[in-house]
């Protein structure tokens, strides 16, 4: 089977250093260099007893989501031996089995002689230094190779790692870090990249593109602006109307109705309701009153509050939970920024607020990142979670309904053959 190979990818794939740092921006071809290597490692393997090849994302999901059918695809179906798609493992015929985990939960990763341990996502595990300080001994025997691979997330860990913060010198030669951003990926259209670049922040373009460790301090919405974003609302004849909800008591709930127009180049919201107190019953009753006259499709809530969906659902009100994928809440403020981002067709940002909920403006200005420490002392940059309510709705709905599409070009780089 021949696998196309970047000029990047196979600069990395035949380098002999032992510890490998890959800085790569999104969608730059990280995990397909992963899969390469695996499969690589697996089927060159010569030793007569058994090889363990592990690949350790952030949880088990993404390890899943990220690696599993990628490895199906490019893996020869008469090389495998056997494979159990729950424990996400498979053997080859040549001995190594290949290994797919997850980092949640550290402990569950002791004992094992590792032949080839790749980190993908690294600077997404919240537990990093338990994580190396369990993975560590299991490379002793076999003196394995370890890559660790990932975009930046502002300067945690894995800034650290790439700038070889804590090697000593005379261990230096056997490390070497790599850094590629989005453009050096010669299977995606330039111009989708750099339309990503107009529609996002300098700052998380410059990292999630980029790869560039930047520390996205101060206000988490530069883009809002209320001369430009609260509107009065124009007629929504021929527009589609959804809604959102952020459930709260002690704190505000925030019910936000948007409305979509045919083309999707214009969002509003329209109507909403941000009250603390609030039960579920009192929700309820005001969804019905806002919904009347109109056709509700595809309303989302908090999927952290099952229970309270399942109650407004036996209501007649209905909601689905939204789907918190992985990186939720920083994929989700992304996505409401280029909602946010002035249009070069219109001349308008495609989500607009109603003048009267003051409310959205209010919690837009004070929106802001703050510096959390985890119990392993690792450092995150995260919103600060007070006051956030409506931000939540708003990204509740820009995560279930802006969808961003790649254009994936034919290209015919280097082939690299198992």
């Amino acid at each position: 089977m021949e696998i196309n190979l970047s000029e990047w990818q196979d600069s990395v794939l035949f380098d002999d250093h032992r510890y490998k740092v890959l800085n790569i921006g999104r969608r730059g071809g990280k995990s397909t260099i992963a899969a390469v290597k695996m499969l690589q490692f697996a089927s060159d393997y010569k030793e007569k007893k058994q090889g363990n090849v592990w690949y350790i994302a952030p949880n088990y999901k993404q390890a899943k989501t990220i690696m599993w059918q990628m490895l199906m695809d490019i893996t020869p179906k008469h090389r495998i031996i056997s494979k159990n798609e729950v424990d996400l493992s498979l053997t080859l015929d040549t001995g190594v089995q290949i290994s797919l985990k997850g980092a949640q939960d550290p402990d569950t990763l002791r004992g094992n002689r590792i032949d080839l341990c790749i980190f993908d996502e690294c600077a997404f595990m919240d537990k990093w230094d338990t994580v190396w300080h369990v993975i560590r001994p299991t490379l002793i025997d076999s003196k394995a190779e370890a890559w660790f691979i990932s975009t930046p997330n502002g300067f945690n860990h894995f800034h650290d790692i790439y700038s070889l913060k804590d090697v000593e010198e005379k261990d230096k030669d056997l490390w070497r870090t790599y850094h590629y951003t989005t453009y050096d990926n010669p299977y995606l259209d330039k111009e989708e990249i750099d339309q990503s670049k107009r529609q996002m922040t300098e700052d998380a373009f410059a990292q999630e593109y980029m790869g560039e460790f930047r520390k996205m301090s101060g206000l988490i919405y530069k883009e809002f602006n209320r001369d430009i974003h609260m509107v009065d609302i124009p007629d929504l004849t021929s527009y589609t109307f959804t809604r959102a909800l952020d459930f709260g008591f002690a704190h505000k709930t925030a019910l936000i109705y948007f409305a979509i127009s045919p083309t999707g180049d214009r969002m509003y919201a329209y109507d909403g309701l941000y009250e603390s107190g609030f039960t579920i019953p009192q929700i309820g009753e005001a969804v019905m009153i806002k919904d009347a006259g109109k056709i509700i499709t595809n309303p989302v809530a908090d999927s952290a509050q099952p229970a309270s969906i399942e109650e407004l659902n036996r209501m007649g009100v209905n909601f689905m939970g939204v789907d918190k994928e992985k990186d939720s809440v920083k994929n989700g403020i992304v996505r409401v920024a280029e909602l946010l981002r002035i249009r070069n067709d219109t001349g308008l940002p495609t989500l607009m607020f109603n003048k009267s909920l003051g409310w959205i403006a209010d919690e837009f200005e004070r929106y802001r990142w703050v510096e959390n420490k985890s119990a392993d002392d690792s450092i995150k940059e995260v919103p600060y979670k007070v006051n956030d309510d409506a931000m939540d709705c708003i990204r509740y709905f820009a995560m279930h309904f802006q969808k961003q599409q790649q254009n994936v070009p034919k290209y015919n780089p280097r082939k690299w053959s198992i």
